[in-house]
């Protein structure tokens, strides 16, 4: 039985048009240098994810499936894995708002079958903030900061 939970969602502006923001997104690379270490994006529906550095030395990896692509309008996967499944299911939604501006916004559906497991929204909800305060100082300014 899971707990009754609503989606989160987090989006951000980033000053950069739709075309730039989302090669930053989706690349066969990932999210690498900005905020993961090796993650892979395959074209064959394949998603894997890989920190070093934001895990304080310990490399921290998981796979998924990715559900749907949209070129420069949405991203979608299935990421966590948990028993015989995964556990969180990520939309990715970009919007143009301008010819230099797009709104990014990820909605995320992490399941957890009771209060003990609460902590792994949460746990979902900094690293989505964390995610997009980055990827806004990387597309924006050209910096890495981790």
């Amino acid at each position: 039985m899971s707990l009754n939970t609503q989606e989160m969602e987090f989006s951000e502006r980033f000053n950069a048009p739709v075309s730039e923001v989302w090669k930053v997104f989706y690349n066969p690379n990932g999210w690498d240098p900005w905020f993961t270490d090796g993650m892979k994006i395959s074209e064959d529906g394949e998603i894997y994810f890989r920190w070093f550095r934001l895990t304080d030395g310990q490399v921290v990896t998981d796979n998924g499936k990715i559900v749907s692509v949209i070129k420069e309008r949405l991203f979608s996967f299935w990421w966590y894995e948990y028993e015989d499944g995964y556990r969180s299911f990520v939309e990715m939604h970009f919007q143009p708002t301008g010819d230099n501006e797009t709104i990014v916004t990820v909605k995320d559906r992490t399941l957890v079958k009771d209060e003990e497991e609460l902590h792994v929204r949460y746990g979902c909800a900094y690293g989505w903030g964390q995610m997009m305060l980055l990827a806004k100082i990387y597309i924006e300014k050209g910096l890495i900061v981790i």
